[in-house]
């Protein structure tokens, strides 16, 4: 199996804490399987794009797989079989079976038997896959298939519990309406933009956006039009900035943007992209003209965020005041 150590664990394992997620707990489990099966080696492996990750590995001498370990994802292994089938692959002996001659498994590592289940997300999707792995031939009768079957279940009820604390996050700092970040989710997602920032010396520019007379949109077209409007705004950030910046819904008809700049020019530039887009969608969407005023910052990185938050906000205030 291939190892690449550079390869990052997903976020789950990283952001979520421990009383929701016991790693403690699944580190066991896969002792406990290998032991059970009498097996030199037992794993939960996570399916990702960048290929199959060892998420968990039995503590054995006898298992040559540490935790952290990759495959390339078109490789020929057991677990590809299982995640692209979504159902359970029991080999006894992979070494008579000419599918499993390029398995880099068999014919490099000597594994011989393989039992596998496949471990699925709330939603249905494969997490990836919950398995045993043996050098010499097995004949596992239906009670041990019974007992894979049982402890995977235990994985499923914690990764059920992760996929509604990742859904309580998500409604914690998305604005409903907008579907962007609102207040809340914009400041710890700029926070750590601004780390990483300070850590590659790169630039960042704040944008503070704000409709001009929104009331009277609401007024005369009704509150369900000035919706529209600011689902619009929110759709054309989206656009008009890279993926790594950050924007949000501050409230009412106030938007910001943390990005990525080069130079003084680059804000204008993305100022003037996000008024053409206003324009442009507007008239595809029919909704009534309107125009915003927006303020600028270059951050200062190691001043604080609020403080250049209000910078911009007052920016903008001076540029709405001066086209009267």
């Amino acid at each position: 199996m291939t190892k690449n150590a550079e390869f990052e664990t997903e976020r789950f394992l990283l952001d979520t804490p421990h009383d929701l997620i016991s790693i403690e707990k699944w580190q066991k489990t896969i002792n406990l399987l290998a032991r059970l099966f009498d097996a030199p080696a037992g794993f939960l492996v996570q399916y990702t794009p960048h290929g199959f990750q060892v998420t968990i590995a039995s503590e054995q001498d006898s298992n040559p797989y540490p935790a952290g370990g990759v495959i390339e994802p078109d490789a020929n292994i057991f677990c590809r079989r299982i995640v692209e089938t979504r159902t359970d692959l029991y080999v006894s002996n992979a070494k008579i079976e000419p599918c499993w001659e390029t398995n880099p498994e068999v014919h490099d590592d000597g594994f011989t038997s393989y039992l596998g289940v496949p471990v699925f997300w709330p939603d249905g999707e494969v997490f990836g896959t919950f398995c045993v792995m043996d050098y010499q031939e097995t004949d596992y009768q239906d009670t041990y298939i019974e007992l894979i079957h049982h402890l995977k279940d235990i994985l499923e009820a914690d990764l059920a519990m992760l996929g509604l604390y990742e859904q309580m996050q998500k409604l914690a700092i998305t604005d409903s309406l907008s579907g962007i970040n609102n207040r809340r989710g914009f400041l710890v997602l700029a926070e750590q933009r601004i780390k990483l920032a300070k850590r590659t010396e790169s630039q960042l520019g704040l944008l503070y956006l704000d409709v001009d007379d929104f009331k009277l949109i609401n007024d005369q077209h009704g509150h369900g039009v000035g919706d529209l409007v600011l689902k619009h705004i929110a759709s054309v950030l989206k656009e008009c900035v890279r993926q790594s910046d950050v924007i949000g819904r501050m409230g009412g008809d106030e938007f910001v943007a943390l990005v990525l700049i080069d130079d003084d020019n680059d804000m204008d530039a993305i100022r003037n992209r996000i008024i053409d887009g206003f324009d442009r969608q507007s008239d595809d969407l029919s909704l009534p003209l309107f125009s915003a005023s927006i303020g600028d910052v270059k951050l200062e990185l190691t001043t604080d965020f609020e403080t250049q938050l209000a910078a911009a906000d007052r920016d903008m205030l001076h540029r709405k005041r001066a086209r009267g």
